[in-house]
């Protein structure tokens, strides 16, 4: 077995050392440490000097870093990974019903910064009848916000990339539910009719959920290709020979100049 190779059982069921472990779900070996001496991960079994850790280690080092992701702080993981897993989902799909304050704190952004992206349009919470909510996208968003004004755009200059893309955005959302209502709703509200109420109405939710879900990631999708496509003709016409190669680096190519 070679020295990067996770250790198997007879049963051929996986084990780590610390190392092997944090090296697999792509964490340091002192964020691993961190997790269990805060409880979040179960102390290992010990043959001798060497801890082995299992596949369940594996899963729960995954699971955090899922929520980690989806902007937990490390408390709102330690409970829901004390409610196990059914708990939770549950404490997942309550957190993303959010006011402006838990977007700030999740975010680590003000509200007073936040509340000028929302004025700007930047920022677009869900207007319910208990008032302005929002979700753990809109945490994604802020983030990913601050990272291009860390890159030296200004607000005004997103503004004034973003603005055609909010009215396209606008246009585009009002097609696909005309579609969606014409292909999908019509046919959806027919085969549950009669249905017990909530389950229908479930159903009709959870099909525009999906929907909005799959047509974001095409779009985002599409963009990010754009731009990268954009970026690639620009600085093959005004930039240097180690910003192609930069670039190519970025996009995992060795290509340079043609």
């Amino acid at each position: 077995m070679s020295d990067d190779t996770p250790a198997t059982t007879g049963a051929a069921r996986p084990r780590y050392r610390a190392d092997e472990l944090a090296a697999d779900v792509g964490i340091s070996v002192q964020l691993l440490r961190s997790y269990q001496s805060k409880g979040l991960l179960p102390p290992p079994r010990h043959e001798g000097r060497v801890a082995w850790y299992g596949p369940h280690h594996r899963e729960r080092l995954l699971h955090i870093r899922q929520l980690k992701e989806r902007g937990f702080s490390l408390r709102m993981i330690g409970e829901a990974l004390d409610e196990g897993p059914e708990g939770s989902l549950a404490l997942v799909e309550e957190r993303e019903v959010l006011r402006l304050p838990e977007v700030a704190e999740r975010s680590g952004v003000p509200v007073e910064v936040l509340r000028a992206l929302e004025a700007s349009g930047l920022l677009r919470p869900h207007h319910l009848e208990a008032g302005d909510r929002y979700s753990d996208a809109d945490v994604r968003f802020v983030r990913n916000v601050l990272t291009l004004l860390g890159v030296g755009l200004s607000l005004e200059d997103l503004m004034r990339i973003a603005r055609q893309q909010l009215e396209t955005s606008d246009a585009l959302g009002r097609d696909v539910m005309d579609a969606w209502s014409e292909l999908v709703g019509s046919r959806l509200r027919r085969s549950t009719a009669g249905a017990d109420g909530h389950e229908h109405a479930a159903r009709v939710a959870a099909s525009i959920r999906a929907l909005a879900a799959i047509v974001g990631q095409l779009v985002a999708y599409r963009v990010e290709r754009a731009v990268l496509d954009a970026a690639h003709d620009e600085i093959a016409a005004h930039g240097t020979d180690a910003e192609v190669e930069a670039l190519a680096r970025s996009l995992g190519s060795g290509r340079g100049r043609d």
